[in-house]
This record gives C-alpha cells, sequence and structure tokens, in this order.
C-alpha cells in the first residue's frame, strides 16, 4: 500500500456509503442497528451478511468475509484493489488524475489509460450511428435490420451502427477530433499497414457497441454485411476491453436480473436484442467464447442463477462441461436450455413469441444433472458395466477439476457430495474417495480443508491476542512502554495487520475498522481485521489478556535468541574440530611421506 495517497483512498472510502453500495447488489433488511442480506461470497440461504452502518463494515457470520466498502467491492466484482478504487471514485464523482490511473493500473505511458479508450470508442460510435442514418451509406444496414425485425426503437436504444466500406472512414477523421492513427490502433479501431500508415478494422459491418455497467463503451462487435469469411468480430483485447470478462447488454439488463434473481446467457447479439424486444430482460451475450469464470464473477454480482441458452442440443455438450467447473468454482447455481427445432433464440423469438420461449427457460436442467445424464446416453450404447464406469470416471473428472478451480467451504462440501451420491447411487464416502483420487492426480491436492485461523500453536494464540485487544483498547499501547513491536508477529497475516495498526498508533491515531481495512489490499487481510476485533470484544478482559500475550511473546523470542547462539556456538565449534581433524590428517599423511612439518 506505499504507493497510495492514503488521504485519496479514505475520501473515496468515506463519499462511498458501506450501505448504499451493498444495498445496490443485494437486498438489505433492517435487524436492528445493522442490516442483514444474503451472502454473496457463498451460498447462503439464511440471511448471514452483516451492514454495520455505523462502522462502515460488512461481515458473514457463516463464510468470513468481511471489511469495508472497498473490499466489498473487490470481492463482489473480482477487481483488484486500485480497480475498486477507481469504480468507487468514478461512482462518486471524484476525479483521478491521469498519472495516477496509470500509476496504480500498471499501464505503460505511451498509451492511452481506460479512460481515454472510452471517450475514444463513444467518439466511434458516433460516426458509426451517423452512419446508419446516413440516407445512401446505411442503406443496406438498415435493410439487414428489418430483414431480422430489429424495430428502430431497438436500433435507438442498443446505439447501432455502420462502419463504411472504406479502408479509413474512422482514420482520415480522427485528427478533426484530436486523435491520432496510434490512439486508435490502442483501442482497437485500426490497424497498421506496410511499408506506413494505417487502416480501419471495422469495414462494411454492422455495429454492436458493447458498455461495462457503468455506461463506458469498452468496446465493439460488428457482423459483417458483405462476403467477409469472418462473419463475426469483436474488438481486440485492450486496457478496456477483455472478451472473457465481458457480456453483451449487461447494462441493459442488469436491473431485470437483479429482481428475477436469474442471468440469461445466449450466444449472439441479435439473440440478446430480440429478447429485449419481447419483453424479456435478462438476457446477455457472450462475445464469440465459451462461458468463462470471468463471466460468472461479473453476472455473480447481480444473479443468484444463471441460465446457458443454446440453439441446439450438438452445441450444448462441450459448453456444459466447461459450465460445470465454471459452477463449481464460482458456486453459482448453473443451468442449460435449449432452443427446439435448430433455431436460434431470435428466429424463434420472431416465430414462437416470448411465453414459449419463457417456458423453455423455465424447463432448464440443472448443469450437473444434465452433464452427468449426457455422458450416460453417450456410453449406454456399448451397454456394458465398463461402459458406466467409464462415464462416471469422466463425470467426476470434470466435477474434480472444477473443485481444484474454486475453494469449497465444510457446508457447501457436504451438499456436493449429498447430491452427487444421489445422482450417481453411491455413498458419500464413496463419491469423497473417488474425487480426492481424481484431484491429487491432478494437483497433487484432496479436498481442499475449511481452515479458520493461521495456526492453533500457542505463539501464534500469543499474536492474535495482542491484536484482538489492540483493536478494541488501542490506549493499552502505551501501557506496554515500546514491548509490541513488529518483530514479535511472525504469521504473515498478522504482521501485516500490526503493522498497519502500530502505523496509526505511533502517529497518535486511534484508527476506526474502515479506516484499518483501507489500508490493506487484501480481502483476506479485512476478514481478518473484523473478526479479530468481534472475537476480541466478546471476550473483553483487555489489560490482563495483553500482558500475558506480550510475555509469551517476548518469552518465545529470548528462548529463539538462545538457541540461535547455541547453534551459531555449535556451528563455530564444529569448525575448530574440523580443522584440528584436517591438521592431523594433515601431519600424518607427511609424517608417512617422510616430510613432517609441526
Amino acid at each position: 500500500m506505499s504507493g497510495f495517497d492514503y488521504s485519496l483512498v479514505g475520501r473515496i472510502q468515506q463519499a462511498n456509503d458501506i450501505v448504499e453500495v451493498i444495498g445496490e447488489h443485494l437486498r438489505l433488511d433492517k435487524k436492528g442497528k445493522e442490516l442483514v442480506g444474503l451472502c454473496p461470497f457463498h451460498t447462503d440461504h439464511r440471511p448471514s451478511l452483516y451492514v454495520n452502518p455505523a462502522k462502515q463494515i460488512f461481515k458473514c457470520f457463516a463464510c468470513g468475509a468481511g471489511g469495508d466498502v472497498l473490499k466489498f467491492i473487490q470481492m463482489r466484482e473480482n477487481l483488484t484493489f486500485p480497480q475498486a478504487l477507481e469504480r468507487l471514485a468514478q461512482r462518486a464523482g471524484i476525479p483521478l488524475d491521469h498519472t495516477w490511473s496509470k500509476k496504480q493500473a500498471g499501464s505503460r505511458f505511451d498509451e492511452p489509460d481506460s479512460k481515454t479508450l472510452s471517450k475514444i470508442n463513444a467518439w466511434a460510435m458516433q460516426i458509426w450511428i451517423g452512419n446508419l442514418k446516413d440516407p445512401q451509406k446505411g442503406a443496406q444496414a438498415r435493410q439487414y435490420l428489418e430483414s431480422r425485425q430489429i424495430s428502430d426503437q431497438s436500433v435507438r436504444d442498443w446505439k447501432l451502427g455502420f462502419a463504411s466500406d472504406g479502408w479509413d472512414d474512422l482514420v482520415s477523421r480522427s485528427s478533426s477530433a484530436k486523435l491520432t492513427a496510434k490512439m486508435l490502433t490502442a483501442s482497437g479501431l485500426a490497424v497498421p499497414k506496410e511499408p506506413s500508415g494505417y487502416y480501419d478494422k471495422f469495414r462494411n459491418r454492422l455495429m454492436f457497441p458493447i458498455h461495462d455497467v457503468g455506461g463506458r463503451v469498452i468496446g465493439f462487435g460488428g457482423r459483417t454485411l458483405g462476403g467477409d469469411p469472418a462473419k463475426y468480430m469483436n474488438s481486440p483485447a485492450t486496457a478496456l476491453f477483455d472478451k472473457s470478462r465481458c457480456l453483451y447488454g449487461l447494462e441493459q439488463a442488469r436491473h431485470a436480473i437483479v429482481e428475477s434473481g436469474t442471468a440469461v446467457v445466449v450466444e449472439g447479439y441479435t439473440d440478446v436484442i430480440m429478447a429485449h424486444q419481447f419483453g424479456v430482460r435478462n438476457v446477455v451475450a457472450s462475445l464469440g467464447t465459451s462461458f468463462t469464470t470471468g463471466h460468472a464473477h461479473l453476472l455473480r454480482r447481480f444473479a443468484r442463477r444463471i441460465i446457458l441458452l443454446f440453439d441446439s442440443d450438438r452445441s450444448g455438450q462441450a459448453a456444459a462441461e466447461r459450465a460445470l467447473e465454471v459452477c463449481l468454482a464460482e458456486k453459482i447455481d448453473i443451468r442449460m436450455a435449449f432452443i427446439p427445432g435448430e433455431k436460434d433464440p431470435c428466429d424463434f423469438l420472431l416465430q414462437m413469441g416470448a411465453e414459449p420461449f419463457r417456458k423453455v427457460l423455465e424447463e432448464a436442467r440443472d448443469v450437473m444433472e444434465y452433464t452427468w445424464n449426457r455422458l450416460v446416453d453417450q456410453m449406454e450404447q456399448g451397454d456394458t458395466m465398463a461402459d458406466r464406469t467409464e462415464a462416471m470416471t469422466q463425470f467426476l473428472k470434470n466435477v474434480a477439476s472444477g473443485l481444484l478451480s474454486g475453494k469449497v467451504d465444510s457446508l457447501s462440501r457436504t451438499l456436493l457430495l449429498t447430491r452427487l451420491s444421489s445422482l450417481l447411487g453411491l455413498s458419500a464416502g464413496r463419491v469423497e474417495a473417488e474425487l480426492k483420487k481424481f484431484m491429487k492426480k491432478t494437483n497433487g491436492s484432496a479436498f481442499p480443508e475449511e481452515t479458520k485461523g493461521t495456526g492453533g500453536h500457542y505463539i501464534i494464540e500469543a499474536q492474535r491476542e495482542i491484536l484482538e485487544v489492540l483493536l478494541n483498547e488501542p490506549g493499552l499501547l502505551a501501557e506496554q512502554n515500546g514491548k509490541i513491536r513488529i518483530e514479535l508477529f511472525t504469521d504473515p497475516i498478522f504482521r501485516e495487520i500490526a503493522r498497519i495498526l502500530l502505523d496509526f498508533l505511533e502517529e497518535g491515531i486511534e484508527p476506526t475498522l474502515a479506516q484499518l481495512c483501507a489500508r490493506t489490499e487484501s480481502p483476506q487481510t479485512a476478514g481478518w481485521i473484523v473478526d479479530l476485533q468481534q472475537s476480541g470484544a466478546q471476550r473483553g478482559n483487555y489489560r490482563d489478556r495483553l500482558r500475558q500475550a506480550a510475555e509469551v511473546l517476548w518469552a518465545d523470542v529470548r528462548s529463539r535468541k538462545k538457541e540461535a547462539a547455541k547453534a551459531r556456538l555449535k556451528e563455530k565449534d564444529g569448525e575448530s574440530l574440523r580443522t584440528i581433524s584436517e591438521i592431523l590428517r594433515s601431519q600424518k599423511g607427511d609424517r608417512r611421506s617422510g616430510v613432517y612439518k609441526p
């Protein structure tokens, strides 16, 4: 955290009330002086996440997650600490200067930052919107939209445009907008050509702007209107755009997703637009890639359930196996649904209407059950026990792979084993043994064990005692006359917390929990800060606990110093003995040769 301006971090933190921010992601109900809701960081059936408005912290008493508003956004949106700062600064309208943004994001100084890239994309979008409206330029694109029955209102709502067939429509206009061709290249809108110059990347294509949830234009998809073999083309990866972490239509769909608790993921841009046109507004699309953990991270902010909707049964099998891994790794309910009759969702909606489409979604099947049944169907053609065993083996391998991708707590593990036991017709113990075997083969690990704390040794417990006391009664530090030092803390997490806390106290500041959490980039460390303060508050007896814990740790320090001194002395004695032995051997050899040297 040394590279951050603490005053700026504190300003961003204070400008974002934790109740308001968390309330944008999940429902909170009043419970005494706090608010409570379903925790988004584990499978929560009874509200276990508490938000304290006075302290500006949150805490889940089931999975242990906790911290300030910055840590909530980090964990909820899968962001780095700098990214969470930028997100909340943007939300509060706090400007971050160009240098700060580049420094914290690790960008190269000769490339546009994310804010500049977004402005360049918005400029290109407006040009393409103008092209689509142009009577001559946009005629073919408008005919295509009409043929797909995409309404004029949808065209406006989704800000569709047209990239003309020329080679330099954007490049030639860039100078008047005070943009360089290199800036267009960095944003994925232009391509260098040999031996010199640049040309537009998107040409003769219907353009679909891709927005993030904040409304920024982060990239584009383009559908060819000519003979280009690449039917669809997306923006290349930039500092702003990564298709494995982006979903088309999320800005427009997120409120409906939150309201329904379900996100529907389809494969095409027009599928999304047509679903919204028919009033089914919780639909988004992956961008020409399979469903990834990045997509799951993104949707988990808004949805409890994800339905993957495919055009036909043939396209679903490989996607289902991948989705099973994502489902287990991200601990989110994923289901599979298929459009009947070899149609895509857009055509199905136009032909059948919204209600049959909703019925398809209602009949979506659990991804675990679907994957297992598909494997059994394929293997039953041989009609032997070996075939069924092979199907079961393949299925368990997929499950094991998913488990290795994400942390599974004891409750989730028990539920999973119960489900698998029922599905496979085996005992839970047998299922767990088989999974451990596959996981060990994959990377040498078995089921991740649920741990609470960083060690049960009395030295670690004494370090914990000191932190519990000082997080509740920081004024007691002065009574120890400098005995509480960083060197006493050997556990990495406790050492970081001690450093943060002692930095404040040495400055004469008694920090709040939110202030402490803001000085660590680690959500895990922030969770420990909250946990230690609360467990310490329940135990009380601060002065005696601090004195006794300090005595234990200093006794340990003295013991370690004594052992180190003995080791050095032993090593020195050993070196002396080796030296004497070598001299004697040398003398013995010299005597044999008749040349003795005392």
